[in-house]
Parts: structure tokens; C-alpha cells; sequence
């Protein structure tokens, strides 16, 4: 019987404790406001062409600081969607040959809670000396991180010739 007290004893103590802990661990504060991303340049259905620079500008707001943007660019030959953006007037579907890829990763300032992100990013002519990229539809994943590292997503509809 003496075992069966100890044990009910342990539990109900565990029990009652509880609170005490609960209240002594630190709750950290969900963040409510997610970063807002504001597209400059290029504007949705802007067309960029093969071996050209171009301007690319992000208006970036947050309410607790910065962490950083990444890009990826892929085609959007089979008009596949990524959510509610702006689309535009596409080119017939066809199926990718030589379709252009690429990836890029900022850190943004963490101090700052709007940051005009501006950066000259260039679309290689060619592939490599003889293949030239897929020309046509296109689109931007644009990811923005706090530096609480909540992360918005949006997307950006081009045309590259």
C-alpha cells in the first residue's frame, strides 16, 4: 500500500507544479505582422532579354528588422501557377528545351525595418557557345525572411527574349 502513496504522492505533486513551471518558462511573442514585399522593377509582365542587365528593385517592410531575399528564376513554358499574382498574356504552351534557371540569396540589413533592395542582376546571352536559352514566359519565387524568420512568398511574371 506504501507504494501505491508514493506513486499517487509523486503524481499529484508533478501535477501541481505544473503551473509554477509554466509560469517561470518565458513565452516569446508570435509575430503578427508578416514582412511586406513591394515590387519595382521589373513590374509584373516586363519584358527582360538574353545577355542584358536589368534592375531589379524590392521595397521591403517588417516590423521587427530584416533577414535576407532569395530569387529563383525558371520557365513557366507550361503556364503552371504559384498562387494569386498578377499574370500576364502567355505565349502558346510548349515544352522546355534549353529553359533558363537561376538562384540568388541577399542578406538584407537586420537593423532596418524598410530597406529599398536594388541590385543589377544580367541573363547570359547563351548557354553555353552554340545553345541559345529558351525565350518566352518566365517567373520570379521571391522569399523574404525576417530576423525573426518569418517568410513571405510572392511570384513575378516576366517575358525574356
Amino acid at each position: 500500500m506504501k507504494t501505491i502513496f508514493n506513486r499517487t504522492s509523486g503524481v499529484l505533486l508533478v501535477i501541481l507544479m505544473l503551473p509554477f513551471f509554466r509560469g517561470c518558462i518565458e513565452q516569446k511573442d508570435t509575430e503578427a505582422e508578416r514582412p511586406v514585399v513591394e515590387l519595382l522593377s521589373p513590374l509584373p509582365c516586363d519584358t527582360l532579354m538574353f545577355g542584358e542587365d536589368f534592375r531589379y528593385t524590392v521595397r521591403i517592410t517588417d516590423n521587427t528588422g530584416l533577414g535576407n531575399i532569395s530569387m529563383d528564376m525558371h520557365n513557366n513554358f507550361g503556364h503552371h501557377s504559384h498562387g494569386d499574382h498578377e499574370t500576364c498574356i502567355m505565349d502558346p504552351a510548349k515544352d522546355p528545351v534549353d529553359p533558363y534557371t537561376n538562384s540568388w540569396i541577399f542578406s538584407l540589413p537586420e537593423e532596418k525595418l524598410e530597406y529599398v533592395f536594388d541590385t543589377l542582376l544580367h541573363l547570359p546571352a547563351l548557354k553555353d557557345e552554340n545553345t541559345q536559352w529558351d525565350r518566352g514566359d518566365y517567373h520570379f519565387h521571391i522569399y523574404v525572411t525576417d530576423n525573426d524568420g518569418y517568410q513571405v512568398f510572392t511570384t513575378l511574371d516576366v517575358k525574356v527574349l
